[in-house]
């Protein structure tokens, strides 16, 4: 499988990585508001960064955006994706990481849906999905902070940020998040 995704590669490949970084130097450069405990969670992003390098990056095409409104349904029940503007080669367990998050499905669907994908479920792709939970909220609270500096649309980015702050938090409080990050 993994031979066949190289020869099917987009052309830029951006990882949750480089989004966060890129992220975190729009918001210095722009001075804007972060979280108290900001050191903190960039603590346990590099944390959770260096656990999921240790054990390689698995390239695909992602879509990076998996907002519900990304997804339409038409009359037949056919599934088109729309929104690619944020479209690159990222870690697969990324991708699934945001749609799982995004859709708010539950532990028992999470695992269904890793069997169909992986056709199994291991210990390591769980990790490697719920350390990418967090760090996808990480990366779009830190987008809202850029957001909430620059964006002239009327929208709470600043409260959008805050909620992604705090899920993020409960991921990384949660009991298993050590053994996330040796299992990854």
């Amino acid at each position: 499988m993994q031979l066949i995704w190289r020869h099917l590669l987009l052309k830029q490949t951006k990882t949750v990585f480089d989004m966060i970084a890129e992220h975190q130097n729009q918001v210095a450069e722009l001075k804007g508001i972060k979280p108290q405990d900001d050191d903190w969670l960039c603590l346990q992003y590099q944390r959770a960064k260096a656990a999921l390098q240790a054990s390689g990056i698995d390239l695909a095409p992602c879509m990076n955006d998996t907002l519900a409104g990304n997804f339409m349904l038409n009359a037949e029940r056919q599934i088109r994706l729309v929104d690619f503007e944020y479209a690159s080669n990222n870690d697969r367990h990324y991708e699934l990481a945001l749609w799982f998050g995004e859709m708010f499905f539950s532990d028992e669907m999470e695992l269904a849906l890793i069997e169909d994908y992986f056709g199994q479920v291991s210990a390591q792709t769980v990790a490697r999905i719920k350390l990418n939970k967090a760090l996808a909220d990480i990366k779009w609270s830190t987008w809202a902070m850029v957001q909430h500096a620059v964006s002239q649309l009327d929208f709470d980015f600043y409260k959008y940020g805050t909620w992604k702050h705090m899920r993020a938090r409960s991921i990384i409080n949660d009991s298993q998040w050590e053994t996330w990050l040796r299992q990854a």
